[in-house]
């Protein structure tokens, strides 16, 4: 179980990556697949720095879990994971709930819990140490 996890965790830390590479050196892919678009300058430096650096921060902290099987990173990447689905929730609050905003709940959602549960297994000792 906990070789499954450590995958699961690297494939997050992988796609976080991915996510980096797309919001420094891709902003029209951004833009045309997540509603983000960068207006001048400031508004490209802001994307590239916010959101990649969160992607960067997740990817980091998830690869770290996965290669040491470190609880601690877990938490970190938990935490900027649950901070991104709060803010959906906020916006769900402010604007109401329209069915493209399901998806990317959905999904760090189901990251939380694969973390959570990581974090969960990796606690545990087997019998008798």
């Amino acid at each position: 179980m906990n070789i499954l996890l450590r995958v699961l965790v690297a494939i997050i830390g992988a796609v976080a990556l991915l996510g980096v590479a797309q919001h420094w050196f891709s902003l029209d892919a951004v833009f045309a697949e997540r509603g983000m678009q960068a207006v001048g300058d400031i508004g490209r430096a802001n994307l590239r720095a916010d959101v990649g650096g969160l992607f960067l921060g997740i990817g980091a902290l998830t690869l770290f879990a996965a290669i040491r099987q470190h609880r601690g990173a877990l938490i970190a990447a938990m935490v900027l994971l649950s901070a991104t689905l709060v803010g959906r929730i906020v916006s769900i609050a402010i604007d109401g709930f329209t069915a493209p905003v399901a998806p990317p709940i959905i999904v760090e959602a189901v990251l939380i819990a694969i973390l959570g549960v990581a974090y969960w297994a990796w606690g545990k000792k087997p019998e008798g140490l």
